[in-house]
């Protein structure tokens, strides 16, 4: 028996295990530990389904997987849906109305394994190039005939976003709106995320340990920004990167010493080590 048999460690990509295209090869040595001792290694990301080669490609086995900031539970061993949450029909106009505003805002539809671009910006580009995305161009009117996990908006600035979310905040809705942002080249990238209403990493965190079987207690999460607090409070013990902001980290049970380039992954596996060998 190891001492994590029937364990999840779900991990956020971007700036926990993931900084600039660099996974740390002391976090791929301690996951594959992990995974030996009898525990599931997740990750738990807003990346769409696609979009998490560059960590897949580091290690040598993965869990089942929350992507799409918790609308999709993904089976990557065999390349299968094991859980989805869709965006209402009724609310689809609400992208229509954003793509219409006069405002630079590019906007992509993730639906499954697809992601579709409906209106292209500069923004977009580099978002796609930065997740090494494949998207095919669509009307809404070919889109609207598929079910949406999320519809994913990339402004220029903080200053769009807040026009945005001042525009969204009046519709009465199954979707919920969540902000989120990516560091790409050196600079801040800004994003609005349209959700299925109570869809998180938390959800489905929760939802692929009951998968899994997981029993109460062994349910572990590591994070670095705002999306990532639900999950951090749902864990039954969490972490946070070290530099992550004040607001997400104290929900944590544990910061981190070393940064996501140093390992933080790695680092938070020997603090459940040493807890768990105590035991």
């Amino acid at each position: 028996m190891g001492i994590f048999d029937n364990c999840l460690l779900a991990s956020d990509v971007d700036g926990t295990i993931l900084a600039d295209k660099f996974v740390n090869p002391e976090n791929i040595k301690k996951i594959e530990f992990f995974m030996n001792e009898g525990g599931h290694f997740s990750l738990s990301t807003g990346r769409s389904v696609t979009a998490v080669g560059m960590v897949l490609s580091k290690l040598k086995k993965v869990s089942p997987s929350v992507v799409a900031n918790g609308c999709m539970i993904y089976d990557y061993e065999n390349s299968k849906s094991l859980h989805e949450e869709y965006i209402p029909l009724e609310d689809y106009e609400i992208v229509k109305k954003v793509s219409e505003l006069d405002m630079n805002i590019g906007i992509e539809i993730h639906t499954g394994e697809r992601v579709f671009t409906l209106k292209r910006t500069k923004v977009t580009d580099n978002h796609q190039i930065y997740e090494n995305l494949e998207t095919t161009e669509i009307t809404f009117e070919e889109v609207s005939k598929l079910n949406w996990n999320k519809a994913f908006y990339a402004l220029e600035t903080e200053q769009d976003r807040v026009k945005l979310n001042e525009f969204l905040k009046d519709f009465n809705c199954g979707s919920d709106f969540m902000n989120t942002i990516a560091f790409v080249d050196g600079e801040t990238k800004y994003y609005c995320e349209q959700v299925p209403r109570g869809v998180s990493k938390a959800q489905a965190i929760l939802k692929l340990a009951e998968i899994l079987n997981i029993e109460k207690g062994k349910i572990f999460a590591i994070g670095d920004y705002f999306n990532d607090i639900e999950m951090l409070k749902t864990a039954d013990i969490s972490a946070a990167v070290a530099g992550s902001p004040d607001e997400v980290a104290q929900y944590a049970d544990y910061i981190t010493k070393r940064s996501c380039e140093d390992g933080a992954v790695a680092d938070f596996i020997d603090y459940l080590t040493n807890k768990f060998s105590a035991k």
